[in-house]
């Protein structure tokens, strides 16, 4: 018994000290965090005001049910614009036994900016589901965030600031006192003051007027860059195939109207049969399992297809994963794949070259013409030497079935950093380099940048270097990671950044979302990764699964197929422009990432437009007779001398 206290003993009087020490650690972390921050005098603020409000503690009841003692609240009569700085200005010190709430509330979560005469503290929470339920109360709320700091000082002015940054920052007096991440939406905002009722405590003040700065813009019609092939993205064709007539029809319209026509078909891959008979078997269809959502698979569909170019629409023929009989194993040097695995299994050139020619004949006989664009392989990592051989097997194999006029792109890679790394590796082969049309690469490392998005520009100017003078194709671009599956606004336009970093910084001929349609079961996974989505409620109507198709369309539906981007420019760097034109029509595309907004001033020699288009959390590519333009904070707009029906 002795000696099994004295191990016990052993064990316990170490585990004690480290717990009196990490004790000690959380004391010292808990008392730096709430050292206060001394704040500056105010300075006078000479904004015009929009709303004033007043309270008094002991004031009459507030009107209204379910609030029988509280002081009435002051709310806000304004829409919030997707990003914001909005500022009151007290005219008085805060009351030592009160409390000031901003409340911010938008369709599926809120934060509460809450002051009091020592402490300002900022609570994120979301309220959209019955699983959010604390049993208590008749109201769903989760609190996800709930940070405070202490201050010494008067304060007068307090700014809350929603920005591209995905980030909340609360100002007291000018001074950044706390900030946190912020993926969802708001709209509105309101007051709440509270304090005893037996006392007479008051505090009044005033809501300003957001400013409006001038912004200049240039467009220089004699410096030309690329022409465009077009925008699109991937169907799953068993999603289409869900559709109802009616749906089908309206999802030809939508890919008309938002002149997405480029289908990057995801063909069979490794259930194809040797003479590709199966190649439109929905049966056999590769699935894709993503969460507890219904598969969708990789399986071609010419019917599809025909539709596509009917429209003035191209094919971008790519394969996945090949099917056994067209690899070999492996046993060379090592190679790792993106995901940090030894590639064991390698493709055989001149079986995935003759899949790709046979199906180029087909493609013809069944819609009239082959792909415009194959792609090499898609995210699948192949011995730099097994990639050579395939490009230039394919080349050859292509021109000797009379499809000189289809062009190659190389394979895809996940990650942009993987892509330049490709690019370097091709161009150690100098055939195999010549034999390459385009190159390409998926982005899904944006979202590491996705808070910070100019941050990705090194990766983008670092492609644009080693592309040299061949063209760039966007292949696949949607969000994955989970921490950016919020059904947002704002999370959507900072993908649209990354559509103009494209198109201004990697001079991209093509962008293409991941998926076009996807069949899902849970929203928030159909919101990131696909444009739209099957609605079983609607009689199986496709319907956009979030912001993302809205944000698309601002640069999609006015940048047609042949037309030339050209130079554009302003020095707000918070303002992201880019112009287009042909012989007949020219567009002008104006991205506003400030929380301010601005009055555009543009310098286009010779140029007038007949339509303006509005896209923002609330409005959804609205046309309009163009006037003197104000773009709002989180907007984007765009100016042609055409119209889209």
């Amino acid at each position: 018994m002795k000696k099994s206290m004295n191990a016990m003993d052993q064990v316990w009087i170490p585990s004690l000290v480290g717990c009196l020490i990490y004790f000690l650690a959380l004391l010292g972390m808990h008392a730096n965090a709430q050292q206060a921050i001394k704040l500056p005098v105010p300075h006078e603020n000479k904004q015009p005001s929009l709303q004033n409000f007043a309270f008094a503690s002991d004031g009459p009841i507030g009107p209204g049910w379910s609030r029988p003692d509280e002081i009435a609240r002051t709310y806000f009569h304004e829409d919030l614009t997707a990003l914001f700085s909005r500022t009151i200005v007290l005219s008085s010190d805060m009351p030592r036994q009160a409390k000031l709430q901003w409340i911010f509330t938008g369709p599926h979560a809120g934060f509460t900016v809450e002051i009091t005469a020592s402490n300002v503290r900022v609570i994120q929470r979301f309220y959209d589901s019955s699983a959010l339920s604390a049993g208590q109360g008749n109201y769903l709320e989760k609190i996800v965030r709930d940070e405070q700091q202490q201050y010494v000082g008067s304060v007068r002015d307090i700014t809350v600031v929603l920005d591209s940054h995905l980030a909340i920052e609360v100002l007291l007096n000018g001074v950044v006192m706390l900030s946190q991440p912020c993926t969802f939406d708001i709209t509105r905002h309101q007051l709440m003051f509270s304090a005893p009722r037996t006392m007479h405590l008051t505090l009044a003040g005033s809501l300003l007027a957001p400013a409006i700065k001038d912004a200049l813009i240039r467009v220089d019609s004699s410096s030309k860059h690329q022409t465009i092939i077009g925008f699109g993205g991937s169907p799953s064709i068993p999603a289409y195939e869900e559709l109802s007539d009616e749906g089908k029809k309206q999802y030809w319209e939508i890919l008309r109207k938002y002149n997405l026509l480029l289908d990057r078909e995801y063909p069979m891959g490794t259930e194809l049969k040797p003479d590709l008979s199966n190649l439109e078997d929905l049966n056999d269809a590769t699935p894709h399992y993503y969460g507890d959502n219904f598969p969708n698979g990789e399986v071609s569909s010419f019917d599809y297809s025909k539709h596509a170019i009917e429209l003035g629409g191209e094919v971008i023929y790519e394969m996945w994963a090949l099917p056994k009989w067209a690899t070999t194993p492996y046993v060379g040097s090592q190679v790792m794949d993106a995901w940090n695995r030894p590639v064991k299994i390698a493709a055989n050139p001149d079986e995935y070259a003759r899949i790709v020619v046979h199906y180029c004949e087909l493609a013809k006989e069944r819609t009239g013409q082959p792909p415009a664009i194959v792609g090499i392989e898609n995210e699948v990592e192949q011995p730099p030497a097994i990639f050579d051989a395939m490009v230039k097997t394919l080349r050859h194999e292509l021109d000797r079935a009379g499809f000189q006029s289809v062009k190659i792109h190389m394979a895809d890679a996940s990650y942009l950093y993987l892509g330049i790394a490709r690019v370097h590796s091709l161009q150690e082969d100098t055939d195999a380099w010549r034999a390459i049309d385009y190159t390409a690469a998926h982005e899904y490392d944006y979202q590491e940048f996705l808070a910070n998005p100019d941050l990705y520009d090194e990766r983008l100017n670092a492609m644009h270097q080693a592309s040299g003078s061949k063209p760039f194709l966007a292949t696949e671009i949607c969000l994955n990671d989970p921490q950016y599956q919020e059904l947002s606004y704002r999370v959507a336009l900072n993908v649209a950044q990354l559509y103009h970093k494209n198109l201004t910084e990697l001079d991209a001929e093509a962008l293409m979302y991941c998926w076009l349609l996807l069949d899902v079961e849970q929203p928030s996974f159909g919101g990131s990764r696909s444009l739209l989505v099957p609605d079983k409620t609607r009689g199986d109507l496709p319907v956009p699964s979030s912001f993302e198709l809205r944000v698309m369309g601002a640069f999609s539906r006015h940048v047609l197929r042949g037309m030339t981007r050209v130079s554009a420019s302003s020095p707000d760097p918070d303002l992201l422009v880019s112009a287009f034109e042909d012989s007949h029509y020219s567009s002008l595309i104006i991205l506003n990432r400030s929380t301010e907004a601005r009055h555009l001033i543009v310098d286009w020699k010779d140029k007038h437009w007949s339509e303006m288009e509005r896209t923002s959390q609330t409005l959804e590519n609205a046309a309009s007779s163009p006037s003197d333009v104000i773009i709002q904070p989180g907007e984007i707009v765009t100016l042609s001398n055409f119209s889209v029906n």
